[in-house]
């Protein structure tokens, strides 16, 4: 197969259809005749239906098994109202009689049993009637405060609801009703002691939005947020990365979201550095709270758990049926924090890049900072403090950057069998920018015929300076002492650097947290690295430069636990209600490494009985190219929720999940006109991607696409010892 002809492709336009509602029995359950599946044409997973009737279709592998087939609803055989559609092996009919909520329609097969238990199902399905509301919105506003979950205690107050209010239905969103309030109101302290940013009396509170639509479908989402959160919460039920943009609210599911328990426009002013102290950024100086850090770690999202499923409960007259976490970054590290430490509260979650052990992320973001800082140019001095600064952009300017990208890709672009800007199995790229020579021949062939990347003379448009080589080496290796040795934090973990990948140098990779531009410093100078002797050191110092960490001996000064840290493998008590977790990483995330999510992805597994029997409750996806939550030349929008609602609803483990993304190159190489906008499935680990089409298909359909299992069977992924090297 010619990759070249594989990559002269047009692009073409991509559709995607609703995910209509699925139920065949994963096959690691199964029985022996779980060659069924059951649907409901026409409503997608997790949605609803409004009428007490709905359309099921029920299919076998052969007209002989569909014959035996019994069709059961809420524990009653409706098998009479399906008939033969013309299709082998189906039937299709509308079923009536759906209760208000949760229906349950299950598929047995005819082998003589006297009674029918709920594991003798080969295929289920639940479907939804919308549940109407028991009581006005308005009402909400005035329901009693001794009755909500979260109550004053000690100088922290309880229950505040600010409004609640019936917002119409629009074009795009149905009727709901908004409730917005506050929780646990006090007074702390914030900013730095001794300066003009420390404030005594400092206001705090978790503020919440929550939408309650209407026509209801049971089930309720939390939407998470990132960073330091600190924002006015907008409760849109939409993420690129979780629901593929689409608002919750159209499938009828509440939705709630939080501030993490601090408002940024309340919080002290960004002090700035001096010639001995650093700049400390208005958003992280909530650090000087022990209970605000908390809010900000797991509380925040306990007590608005708890206040919304109160909150369903008096409007529509019953709890939630299912229950859903959604988030990326900080949220994600959240999501994790409910199946470690609530394990009752959500039945499914999405964990995307977490941010789950912040004083070893911050430490591997710290370093990359300071390798880049190495090779940075200086500024002058400032006129008004004499500080001088590295000029972080002038490091690996633009050029460098897409020189560095084109490099990695001739190396190897073509392991997956197609060449277009994507390395979709970096296990098997060995690439060394040092020794790196570029090709003489092929798509590639024409940027520098048969020179190096490292310059062995004069720096040129067409080589990278050994300075240059040796910090994209030293960040993809991770934190070294100066003997070259591994370092193990306080809290146990063995730091980790950004394996190369083909995003590593695109601007969502190292760029945008490390380089910076000419107008904006690297976002690591603000959170990773101006975060780690504020909240993560045991003793806060304001005064100490995280950009001079001495790797060797300021280890200790890390805390080994803190509210936010959220590395417990013992999940059992969420897996044995049904749990399930999804993780999903950009491999060029550079905030967290995604190295570390691998890390307890297996730590799990391995105290679980390894990656088969961890899948029963535990799926990660690994992204090519893709930046934090989203970026690159990558397939960064997703739908992650409908797989997992399948999953704990209908017992359909994830498979691949089906991607896009609007920001991949047009042109690699000599290779020009290829697709901006492409659609490709992503794989569970440890699957990866093959392109399996036609020579010359069209590279933006995913139906061109395989995952296949790399290493193949025989050699066991479980004893590697997970380096991430």
């Amino acid at each position: 197969m010619s990759s070249t002809k594989l990559g002269r492709t047009a692009a073409c336009a991509l559709a995607f259809p609703a995910l209509a509602l699925l139920g065949t029995m994963h096959a690691a359950t199964a029985r022996a005749d779980s060659d069924f599946a059951i649907r409901s044409p026409g409503v997608v997973t997790g949605g609803l239906v409004s009428g007490d009737s709905v359309t099921i279709n029920v299919t076998a592998s052969s007209p002989g098994s569909i014959k035996r087939a019994k069709v059961m609803m809420n524990g009653n055989d409706v098998t009479s109202a399906l008939q033969p559609d013309g299709n082998p092996g189906s039937m299709t009919g509308v079923v009536s009689g759906l209760a208000v909520g949760p229906n349950l329609f299950e598929v047995f097969t005819r082998h003589g049993h006297h009674g029918h238990r709920h594991n003798d199902a080969v295929a289920q399905l639940v479907v939804a009637r919308a549940t109407p509301p028991a009581m006005s919105c308005a009402s909400l506003a005035s329901l009693p405060l001794g009755d909500f979950p979260v109550q004053s205690s000690g100088g922290v107050g309880g229950t505040t609801i600010t409004s609640a209010t019936l917002v119409p239905a629009t074009a795009t969103l149905p009727e709901y009703c908004r409730v917005q309030g506050r929780l646990q109101d006090r007074v702390g302290v914030a900013g730095v002691l001794g300066t003009v940013s420390y404030r005594p009396e400092q206001p705090y509170a978790t503020r919440f939005d929550v939408r309650l639509p209407t026509a209801w479908n049971g089930r309720y989402m939390f939407q998470g947020g990132g960073g330091t959160e600190g924002g006015n919460p907008n409760a849109t039920g939409s993420s690129n990365n979780g629901t593929n943009g689409v608002s919750m609210l159209t499938n009828g599911y509440v939705v709630a979201a939080q501030n993490g328990g601090h408002l940024n426009s309340e919080l002290p002013p960004t002090l700035a550095a001096t010639a001995t102290t650093p700049s400390i950024l208005s958003q992280n100086m909530f650090f000087s709270d022990a209970l605000a850090v908390r809010d900000w770690g797991y509380n925040s999202i306990d007590v608005t758990t708890r206040t919304t499923k109160f909150l369903i409960d008096a409007y529509y007259g019953r709890e939630p049926d299912k229950s859903y976490f959604v988030g990326c970054s900080t949220s994600g590290r959240q999501g994790m924090a409910m199946t470690q430490l609530f394990p009752s509260y959500y039945d499914g979650v999405i964990a995307g890049d977490p941010f789950f052990i912040p004083p070893d992320i911050s430490l591997s973001e710290t370093w990359s900072l300071q390798q880049i800082a190495a090779i940075s140019p200086p500024s002058a001095p400032d006129p008004v403090t004499g500080i001088i600064r590295p000029l972080y952009h002038l490091s690996i300017p633009p050029g460098d950057q897409q020189l560095f990208t084109t490099a990695i890709l001739a190396a190897c672009d073509a392991i997956d069998g197609l060449v277009d800007g994507v390395i979709e199995d970096m296990a098997r790229c060995k690439f060394d920018p040092a020794t790196f020579v570029f090709p003489s021949s092929g798509p590639y062939g024409s940027i520098a015929p048969g020179q190096p990347l490292q310059c062995t003379g004069e720096k040129t448009a067409t080589c990278l300076t050994p300075g240059q080589v040796n910090a994209t080496k030293k960040i993809a290796e991770g934190p070294r002492t100066s003997r070259g040795e591994r370092i193990v934090t306080p809290d146990g973990t063995t730091l980790t650097g950004y394996p190369f990948d083909g995003g590593f140098m695109q601007p969502q990779g190292i760029p945008t947290r490390d380089i910076g531009t000419a107008t904006q410093q690297p976002g690591n100078i603000g959170l990773g690295s101006g975060q780690l002797s504020l909240f993560w050191f045991t003793t806060p110092d304001t005064n100490y430069n995280p950009l001079t960490v001495n790797y060797d001996t300021d280890i200790p000064l890390v805390a080994a636990s803190s509210p936010a840290i959220n590395k417990s493998t013992d999940i059992r008590a969420f897996t044995r209600r049904g749990g399930k977790l999804i993780f999903y990483h950009g491999l060029s995330d550079s905030g967290p490494p995604w190295t570390y999510t691998h890390r307890y992805f297996h730590d799990v597994a391995k105290a679980r009985g390894g990656l088969e029997d961890a899948s029963k409750f535990m799926k990660m996806y690994l992204i090519p190219n893709m930046g934090h939550c989203g970026g690159n030349a990558a397939t960064d929008r997703f739908d992650m929720l409908a797989p997992l609602v399948n999953w704990v609803e209908n017992r359909i483990a994830p498979d691949t999940v089906i991607a896009s993304g609007t920001n991949f190159f047009d042109t690699v190489g000599t290779l020009t006109g290829l697709p901006k906008a492409r659609s490709r499935p992503l794989c569970p680990y440890p699957q990866t991607l093959r392109y399996t089409g036609p020579e010359g298909g069209d590279i933006a359909l995913a139906e061109n696409y395989t995952c296949r299992e790399w290493p193949p069977r025989g050699r066991d992924r479980d004893d590697d010892d997970d380096d991430d090297d």
